[in-house]
């Protein structure tokens, strides 16, 4: 497991900023989203609503496996995660439903992850850097 740089979790916890949600089918093809709901409430912790995600879930559920690309101008990372979990009831659903509704949405479930590795993706001379 790998804990998540304050920097890396202030833009996942930031919602103006885009995430992108990657996951793989057991044949490797890959599935990706854009997911609002995906924040990091702890650094060994990215979350993400449970809201359209049938092939997405289906995925997490065959292989384990996830990415998630995050951006807000020039600064971008890549988290990749692993071990996914859902979440169907309790204060992490009732938290993640409270923001989704805001927007006429509601959550099934959460999905949690623990991170496995950090890259830089922003455009400067540190992308492609592995950063935990």
């Amino acid at each position: 497991m790998t804990e998540l740089p304050e920097n890396v979790r202030a833009l996942l916890n930031d919602p103006e900023a885009v995430k992108v949600l990657a996951s793989v089918s057991k044949d490797g093809t890959p599935h990706g989203i854009v997911v609002g709901s995906c924040m990091s409430p702890s650094p060994d912790m990215v979350v993400a609503g449970e809201v359209l995600m049938n092939v997405t879930s289906a995925n997490f559920k065959e292989t384990g496996k996830a990415a998630i690309t995050v951006v807000k101008g020039t600064e971008a990372y890549l988290v990749t995660a692993e071990d996914p979990e859902l979440v169907g009831e309790g204060p992490l659903l009732d938290k993640m439903n409270e923001q989704l509704a805001k927007h006429g949405l509601k959550a099934r479930g959460v999905w949690t992850f623990k991170p496995s590795g950090v890259w830089n993706q922003s455009a400067s001379p540190e992308a492609g850097t592995k950063l935990a």
